[in-house]
């Protein structure tokens, strides 16, 4: 078996140095010939590389301290490694839902590169320990994902590619100065993952706190922060939005966990104010603008927003040290609440657009019935991010982000509380009227079970009965920080 470190640098390796060579499909051939190649290889890649994940997480869990190398500008841990495979696997489901949809475009080579560059960025996210590497990973991360978003190179996927690039340059530039503060507040460019900040001026920690959360809170979503969110993920193409949403916003958690996690201790009680107010702004936002949608994507670009508050509950909790692990055994268990349903919800969504059927409310009228396994596995998913139970989002919802703040912030947990009953309205919506309101057109397509996109829906919403009927504990357990 691989250790940690050497199963990392194959990772990267397997990424970035066949992500790179991908393109050169594009050399010579006309554009549907071309493309053939691309997405069969990429998923092969991210196979190899969901596989090396997973070996460093069952390492990793076996350690009972982490792994620092590279000249200690890399930390490894049990935590990130469950994260990366998380990731990993996310990745790997779109890349399959996209081999359909994807591969006739003259891009097609250039998309599944990038999945696999913004993949390697996001990994090294998760287990940096230093502000420079940090920056560079947190730069192929968002200049990737910029690109992917325009690649359909429609007029919504072009502006939805200039909002973002937009607003990523602002969360750029605050990233910068964040580092900025926290380098002249430690004096180095090392990041303070295992100790707090004593003695240091309660001002400038608190502005660097703000800097940071401000930076990335634009990639998460969180309120005031999200405005470029909307217009992305409710007008860009669904199958380009399920890799952004269900993956790329991973990066933003890798840098709230490895940036601004550590200065919860000094920053004491005012760390706990100061993350539940804006997971409480950010859950109310999302949820009550979504109840306004009709069209369905657009819903589920406010439903992120939504859930983008439900985790900084988890955040918030990890100011008490009694709170802290379950706190943050709730971040990761809920991040895989989102990733399944968000994946699988985005695809779905897709795959009703190439059988020519429209994504609002009425569009979707009696479409359960005239695809039953999709519409079960869309139900599903949508039950999971509403809190049902037995489904793994009641466990990561209830039973961990809002009662680790119950004890100390039992304000903030009866508003979480408040904001799932919320969000009722909507994602019950949706189902009614894939059931209840009246019956799909005579021409309606039907389902074909042998389509990638079903079947990754299928598998998205059958992990998400499996986990919530018995696994979501020890996969709690697992991820314990």
């Amino acid at each position: 078996m691989l250790d940690p470190v050497t199963a990392f640098e194959a990772l990267l390796l397997v990424l970035v140095f066949l992500g790179l060579l991908i393109p050169l499909l594009d050399k010579g051939g006309k554009g549907e010939k071309k493309s053939s190649l691309a997405g069969p290889l990429a998923v092969v890649i991210l196979l190899i590389s969901l596989a090396l994940a997973l070996v460093m997480a069952f390492e990793l869990s076996r350690l009972p301290e982490p792994i620092y190398a590279f000249e200690d500008t890399m930390r490894f841990d049990s935590y990130s490694a469950y994260l990366g495979a998380l990731v990993a696997f996310g990745t790997l489901l779109v890349a399959l839902a996209s081999l359909p949809e994807v591969s006739p475009w003259p891009t097609a080579p250039s998309y599944f590169s990038l999945l696999l560059l913004t993949l390697a960025g996001v990994l090294s996210m998760l287990y940096v320990s230093d502000s420079a590497v940090l920056l560079s990973a947190w730069t192929i991360v968002a200049v990737a994902s910029y690109v992917v978003v325009g690649l359909k190179k429609d007029a919504s996927s072009l502006e939805g590619a200039a909002k973002y690039g937009l607003m990523g340059a602002a969360s750029s530039s605050l990233l910068v100065f964040g580092l900025a503060v926290l380098v002249g507040l430690t004096g180095t460019s090392f990041l303070p993952i295992e100790f707090g900040l004593p003695g240091a001026d309660m001002s400038l920690l608190l502005l660097c706190v703000l800097l940071l959360i401000a930076a990335f809170g634009f990639k998460l979503g969180v309120f005031p922060f999200h405005g470029w969110l909307p217009d992305v993920y409710g007008g860009v193409h669904p199958i380009l939005v399920s890799y952004i949403a269900g993956v790329v916003k991973m990066a933003a958690i890798a840098g709230l966990l490895r940036m601004v996690l550590p200065l919860a201790p000094t920053v004491s009680h005012r760390w706990l104010l100061t993350l539940g107010l804006f997971a409480v702004l950010t859950m109310t936002f999302g949820n009550m603008v979504a109840l306004l949608q009709r069209n369905v994507q657009r819903m589920m670009a406010y439903s992120s927003i939504a859930h983008a508050g439900y985790l900084l509950v988890g955040f918030a909790a990890a100011a008490d040290p009694l709170a802290r692990q379950v706190g943050l055994q709730g971040v990761a268990l809920h991040l895989t609440t989102y990733v399944l349903a968000k994946v699988g919800i985005f695809v779905a969504l897709a795959y009703l657009l190439r059988k020519g059927v429209g994504l609002t409310l009425s569009d979707l009228r009696g479409m359960g019935r005239r695809m039953p396994v999709l519409g079960i596995a869309f139900s599903t998913l949508l039950l999971s991010l509403m809190g049902m139970p037995p489904l793994i989002g009641f466990w990561s919802k209830f039973t961990y982000l809002f009662y680790s703040v119950v004890d100390t912030a039992p304000w903030l947990a009866l508003i979480g509380v408040l904001n799932s009953g919320i969000s009722v309205g909507y994602y019950a919506q949706v189902i009614r009227y894939l059931y209840f309101a009246g019956e799909a057109p005579e021409e309606a397509p039907r389902e074909e079970l042998r389509d990638p996109e079903v079947c990754v829906v299928a598998l998205t919403a059958l992990l998400t009965l499996v986990l919530g009927l018995g696994l979501a504990q020890p996969l709690a357990e697992f991820t314990g920080p």
